[in-house]
């Protein structure tokens, strides 16, 4: 019962904090450095979610959604546009310690999509808008 209120009340504090930052990711100023990589991914973390995720009906729906075939290399250049700290994880692939981003940081992984399936993209710490950072997918097929 006690988790029930926990996310009760974590959900509702992100939806206030949603509310109350203002405009779509699409209106944000990009850190330096914050380019999508040739041939590779780019995931902005703003107050709207991952690639504002909150407009592509998150967390019902997955959002982003990255696909790559079995064996592809992968190359995934994550931006922090928003004003507080995100964390970025890929299940299986990009995981297994925390991988935060400060304001304005950039960061970029690359892995190889060596096991097909679906796997989550998820921010791995808790922030106002967490509840918009847990539906990603990468799709390698």
């Amino acid at each position: 019962m006690a988790m029930v209120v926990l996310v009760a009340v974590v959900g509702a504090i992100g939806a206030l904090a949603f509310l109350s930052k203002g405009p779509p990711t699409s209106n944000v100023v990009l850190p330096p450095g914050c380019v999508k990589p040739a041939d590779g991914f780019l995931i902005v973390a703003a107050y709207n979610g991952f690639n504002d995720s909150v407009d592509h009906g998150v967390p019902a729906n997955s959002w982003p959604v990255i696909h790559v075939q079995e064996g592809a290399n992968v190359t995934i250049t994550v931006c922090d546009a928003d004003n507080e700290s995100h964390g970025f994880q890929v299940t299986h692939y990009f995981d297994g310690k925390i991988n935060t981003l400060s304001p304005g940081q950039v960061m970029t992984v690359s892995f190889v999509a060596d096991q097909p399936g679906s796997f989550r993209i998820y921010c791995s710490i808790l922030c106002s808008v967490h509840w918009a950072m847990v539906s990603g997918e990468l799709v390698v097929g």
